[in-house]
């Protein structure tokens, strides 16, 4: 009889363990449709606007690596947090590509605004929250001990959150991710694995090629930005001038410092206070969308407010709101919004 697969360690599961499930299927009363499934332990994803998730899941545990392929159809979000590495003891890299849609990630201090054929790295011991809008995925997983074996050290450090996109063996890699994306339960699990495989091996060298983290200084600003944004993010004068006044640094260093991660000072503040408004309408959504717009630290006129937050949410405000006071007049749920004000 085969030994049983340990939860949420692919790499000891059994080879060639393919699979594949859809959050629209999962039984009553499961807050976690992964829950029972070989794949990290992670926040349970929610959506933006309190409709049912509608996610796929798919992967394949390979004999050096696994394969994750997440297909969301709504926009959300989920992550990994500190616990989490204490209880699944899964330890190692995933290099990530988006086939489809955006979305955002945010770890060790850095803010990524992605987009289709992206391609990025996350440490599993390093706390994320990814943000789609919506987006599809691929995850290639490497143990850390095979990393530490193929990669020095020194090109590791700031791993996480580092984008790769432009360099030739990043596109290699997106070649290679996109034919497994339609190869998975087409080929044979011993032809997958070789793929999978092959796709690890460039992932690491694209890991190699890179010199040793040379914006470690610029990503400590962005961490002192970040800080600030927290403090003082809904005091509606705080603007990215005011900002490099208040760290004694000039804009064009904030800037440069934010270049890299693909998103501006104004941005990461704009989306701040959405969070902070998202927040604000969860707990008091009969409060005047105004008032709470104000408080999250928008000064500008309501029009002006409700075009951003329905260019970035595809719905209006007024909307959300209603979805809102229905969920509190239906059978009570799990708070829907919980997630949304963590960063």
């Amino acid at each position: 009889m085969p030994p049983h697969a340990d939860h949420y360690r692919p790499w000891r599961a059994k080879r060639f363990e393919a699979a594949e499930i859809d959050s629209t299927k999962a039984p009553p009363g499961v807050e976690d449709y992964l829950e029972n499934a070989f794949l990290y332990r992670r926040t349970p994803p929610i959506t933006f606007d309190g409709r049912p998730l509608d996610t796929t899941m798919r992967w394949f545990i390979g004999s050096s690596a696994a394969f994750l392929h997440s297909i969301s159809r709504n926009g959300g979000m989920t992550g990994r947090r500190a616990e989490d590495d204490d209880a699944d003891s899964m330890d190692g890299l995933l290099t990530c590509f988006i086939t489809q849609g955006r979305m955002e990630v945010e770890t060790d201090g850095k803010l990524l605004h992605l987009d289709e054929s992206d391609v990025f790295t996350l440490d599993t011991a390093v706390p994320h929250v990814m943000r789609d809008y919506p987006a599809h995925v691929v995850a290639i997983f490497v143990p850390r001990s095979a990393v530490a074996a193929a990669v020095d050290a020194a090109r590791l450090r700031g791993i996480a959150g580092r984008v790769f996109t432009g360099s030739e063996l990043a596109e290699l890699f997106g070649l290679q991710v996109r034919y497994m994306v339609g190869a998975l339960g087409t080929v044979s699990p011993a032809t997958f694995d070789v793929a999978l495989t092959t796709t690890a091996d460039v992932a690491l060298a694209m890991i190699r090629q890179t010199e040793a983290d040379p914006a470690e200084a610029k990503s400590h600003l962005v961490a002192r930005v970040k800080a600030l944004v927290a403090a003082a993010g809904t005091d509606p004068e705080l603007t990215t001038a005011k900002i490099a006044t208040m760290l004694n640094v000039s804009r064009s260093s904030l800037y440069s410092a934010f270049a890299k991660q693909g998103v501006t000072v104004a941005a990461y503040l704009r989306d701040h206070r959405l969070r902070t408004f998202l927040q604000l309408l969860r707990s008091a959504p009969e409060m005047p969308i105004q008032k709470l717009a104000h408080d999250a630290g928008f000064g500008g006129s309501a029009s002006d407010f409700t075009k951003l937050f329905r260019r970035i949410y595809d719905t209006s405000p007024s909307e959300m709101r209603l979805a809102l006071l229905k969920e509190r007049t239906s059978e009570p749920t799990e708070d829907t919004f919980h997630a949304i004000s963590k960063k």
